[in-house]
């Protein structure tokens, strides 16, 4: 079984460095027109890329957390773009699995066996307009914000807040078809711009109590279809998971800055100096071996944190609280190693980092709109791994 796990990860991590070319030259495509080409999405399904997590019975390859982690980071080495839409598609799979029932993955799988369905969604909205009626839910109107890769989507999941049978308030999760939801243009940002995370409307529509799951109940398993209780993959810790999904292009999109800068050490000069050659100077070589060396701790990091999540899941351990909190910080630190790599070769660059048709530039704006994502800060995640060392409740609720 292990040999099997083993060779499918070779097959679609070869099959993303692949596209590695094709996703560079489209990339100042992408960033001008603000959307990933049809071509790029078709070829990324054709090659199975976008089923990574999916359950088998619904045509997927069922792998686990390092197969996922190893397929991003070469996408994303090609463009951060593309490989944030690989990230977040996939990581919903994973999601959608095990927090719904029969009917609803039957609903969204069932008839698009032989199609390479995509999800996208988010879980907080901005507005929400819902109440409850017979067979389901009704929405007024709601719209939540950041939803990656929703011009591409064929549906779309939603967390959204419901009252508990004690007064409170807990959150729920629906899903829905992109017929009935409306994508706005409202992407208009200085990097990723290829990633489609636009804000979505859903206005008068009714959802089936089916495709309607309660957070906790999900996170417990309660809703995991028999076929898929005893696969490793859907045991998986949710919130160590879904922080992975959002520092997985980290590594990629600095490797391929990495792939850029050195391409352009072996044939610039340094100005103002008598270096023409750029590979010559005693500071580039103190600038790309740093660089060189947080890029390595970084996936020697992620790495570590991704086969921990694997190697709990095959054996069916749980995460302890402490546990899950330093996976996550080991994720912010990845996210600052990368940062920390990126500017190092910045300060590199030279006058010419400035201009818009300069690759390097476009890899440096993807890595920061994705660097600033709330969810891997990492003086937040480091500072809550250091309370909980400390004996400390984590400042989070999100654990």
């Amino acid at each position: 079984m292990e040999q099997t796990v083993v060779d499918t990860r070779k097959m679609l991590v070869e099959r993303a460095r692949k596209l590695i070319p094709m996703l560079r030259e489209c990339g100042l495509q992408i960033d001008q027109n603000s959307e990933l080409p049809k071509e790029v999405v078709e070829k990324l399904q054709q090659e199975g890329l976008m089923k990574i997590l999916r359950p088998e019975i619904f045509g997927g390859y069922q792998t686990d957390m390092r197969t996922y982690i190893e397929v991003v980071t070469e996408i994303s080495r090609g463009n951060g773009s593309a490989g944030w839409f690989v990230s977040l598609s996939n990581i919903r799979d994973y999601m959608i699995s095990y927090a719904f029932g029969r009917k609803a993955l039957e609903d969204i799988f069932g008839p698009n066996r032989d199609k390479d369905v995509i999800l996208a969604g988010n879980f907080k909205p901005i507005k929400i307009d819902i109440e409850k009626v017979d067979g389901g839910f009704y929405i007024k109107e709601a719209q939540w914000p950041f939803v990656s890769g929703s011009p591409h989507a064929d549906w779309l999941y939603f967390g959204f807040p419901l009252a508990d049978e004690n007064g409170g308030v807990e959150m729920a999760i629906m899903v829905v078809p992109k017929e009935d939801a409306t994508v706005l243009d409202d992407w208009d940002v200085m990097g990723l711009k290829g990633s489609g995370s636009n804000s979505v409307n859903l206005k008068d529509v009714f959802v089936p109590e089916h495709r309607v799951s309660l957070d906790r109940l999900a996170r417990a398993g309660h809703y995991i279809i028999d076929e898929l209780k005893d696969v490793p993959l859907y045991q998986t810790p949710f919130v160590p998971s879904l922080t992975l999904s959002i520092v997985g292009p980290a590594l990629g999109i600095t490797k391929g800055a990495m792939d850029l800068h050195m391409e352009r050490v072996s044939r610039a000069g340094i100005g103002n100096t008598f270096y023409t050659k750029m590979n010559e100077a005693p500071v580039t070589h103190l600038q790309v071996a740093e660089a060189q060396l947080k890029i390595d701790l970084a996936e020697l990091l992620l790495h570590r944190a991704v086969d921990l999540l694997d190697d709990y899941s095959e054996k069916g351990q749980k995460l302890t609280m402490e546990e899950g909190i330093k996976v996550k910080a080991d994720f912010g630190y990845v996210n600052q190693l990368c940062k920390e790599s990126i500017d190092l070769m910045t300060a590199g660059a030279g006058s010419v980092f400035s201009y818009n048709e300069n690759l390097f530039q476009l890899f440096y704006r993807d890595f920061l709109s994705m660097h600033l994502h709330g969810f891997i800060t990492p003086s937040s995640l480091v500072e809550t791994y250091g309370r909980v060392m400390c004996g400390l409740e984590p400042n989070t609720y999100f654990v």
